[in-house]
């Protein structure tokens, strides 16, 4: 049996950030959350991290700060992050690409959409 897999949310929403949580639990994820980017490089810094689903748009450093800061370090550049956010237009998308995203998940999302976005990235 593998290892149970962990995965940083992060997410200023509380709301959203407890959906993704049920969805993810049910699926036997261990999930952390972090509700800015500060927060999320403590966080990283402290676990051992196998996927980030990051928001783009939050206050202090936005989701595109952390994504790369993160792939600049070589200790975290290996981890997939995917970008979710609700404004979804292509020039976001490239930025989110070009920083080292993996993955791009459009707010609002079904259930199976986040799994399966999940199972992809973890299993690259």
């Amino acid at each position: 049996m593998s290892p149970i897999k962990n995965i940083l949310v992060v997410d200023d929403d509380v709301e959203v950030t407890m959906i993704i949580e049920e969805i993810l639990k049910q699926k036997n994820y261990r999930v952390l959350v972090a509700h800015d980017g500060l927060k999320a490089m403590e966080r990283s810094n402290g676990e051992r991290i196998d996927l980030i689903l990051l928001d783009i748009r939050m206050p202090m450093l936005s989701g595109f700060w952390f994504c790369d800061a993160f792939k600049h370090k070589p200790q975290t550049k290996h981890i997939p992050i995917v970008m979710v956010s609700s404004l979804s237009d292509a020039d976001e998308m490239r930025k989110a690409y070009k920083l080292g995203a993996s993955d791009f998940l459009k707010k609002p999302f079904q259930s199976q959409e986040l799994l399966e976005v999940v199972e992809k990235n973890l299993a690259a």
